[in-house]
């Protein structure tokens, strides 16, 4: 299907199939459309409302012309969708290291921030982590120190065209959730934030669709694409049984709830000293007024847990959660983070 049909079916609210989907996408990745085509299609899909099936199509276009890294052995993945306008510091990238120190494979897919303060990409290179690698060097990296960090605009050329339409449309696309479902190194395990309620479940279908092996979608209840330390987070677990939708809070980790107050940054930089602390093992603290520094290390916790559990290290929150305080406490988590940076200095 081209452009042009698809748009004709869009407007009639029609959907389109995972195979139709994907032949537009391609059009539109291979610089085969026009702006207004562009313009006109992203915005019919948004209105008649994006299915799973278009989603995966979506995804598997964008897999299909981005620059890859082959590494035949499982991978996990911890990136969200941003767009929660909450402003906390980058939380997923820290647990990355945080489960890369457990021993896991950690293949982290970002970019600089579009809409908040601090995108992952932003963030570790102000921790002196070097974004710019190429893929075989990013895969030197996760071959000799299982981490490595795969920059969105080095692997995704191909976004040339699109990237600099969608601002000009002016409202949120599907282009704002496909980030996450294209790691270019074929991540089989994610824990995949979505601040947006809508594609919670649209999400999780699309990552059973392209044959995740076991991963977590979370969505809290304040907007959050993170596993909340305050209130409760809507958690849809995704692996080859199925799909399975359950609420968990702070509790289910054997930890007090924090305060959401604690998560904020106005910066870069601030995001950056947040990290350090955290994987430096600062906030280590069973009091119920908790500090800032306690927020901030158990909402790391809880989040590289998920991760802990979808690459198969633990089966329960709680389990898992002990996993992640040993890999901050042991010092293995921070150990990662300078590996990360004397590599990726040493390969540039």
């Amino acid at each position: 299907m081209n452009i042009k049909t698809a748009i004709k079916y869009l407007v009639q609210n029609k959907d389109l199939s995972e195979k139709e989907a994907q032949e537009v996408m391609f059009e539109i990745m291979t610089d085969k459309v026009t702006p207004a085509q562009f313009g006109s299609f992203i915005t019919a899909l948004k209105i008649k409302g994006e299915t799973a099936f278009e989603i995966a199509g979506m995804a598997k276009a964008m897999r299909s012309v981005s620059l890859k890294i082959d590494l035949k052995q499982n991978l996990l993945d911890t990136c969200g969708t941003g767009g929660s306008g909450l402003n906390w510091f980058n939380i997923s990238t820290a647990c990355a290291f945080v489960i890369s120190g457990a021993g896991i494979k950690i293949a982290k897919h970002g970019n600089k921030a579009i809409s908040g303060k601090s995108g992952s990409a932003d963030v570790l290179s102000e921790l002196g982590v070097n974004i710019s690698l190429k893929p075989e060097q990013v895969k030197r990296c996760i071959e000799d120190i299982g981490i490595g960090f795969l920059f969105a605009q080095t692997f995704h050329p191909a976004m040339k065209f699109a990237g600099p339409l969608r601002p000009q449309i002016g409202i949120p696309t599907i282009f704002n959730f496909l980030g996450p479902l294209t790691n270019p190194a074929n991540a089989s395990n994610q824990v995949l934030g979505v601040s947006n309620i809508d594609f919670v479940e649209k999400i999780s279908k699309a990552l059973e669709i392209l044959g995740t092996k076991y991963s977590f979608v979370v969505h809290s209840e304040s907007g959050a694409d993170e596993i909340d330390v305050e209130g409760n987070t809507l958690v849809y677990q995704i692996n080859q049984n199925g799909i399975k939708r359950r609420k968990t809070r702070a509790a289910d980790f054997g930890l007090p709830e924090g305060r959401r107050e604690h998560l904020i940054i106005d910066d870069i930089s601030q995001s950056s000293k947040k990290i350090k602390k955290v994987l430096a093992g600062e906030g280590r603290s069973e009091r119920i007024n908790l500090s800032e520094d306690t927020s901030c290390r158990n909402i790391v916790i809880m989040n590289a847990a998920a991760g802990i559990i979808s690459a198969g290290k633990a089966n329960a929150f709680q389990e898992a959660a002990e996993i992640a305080k040993d890999s901050i406490d042991s010092g293995n988590a921070n150990k990662k983070l300078e590996e990360l940076i004397k590599i990726s200095q040493e390969l540039s």
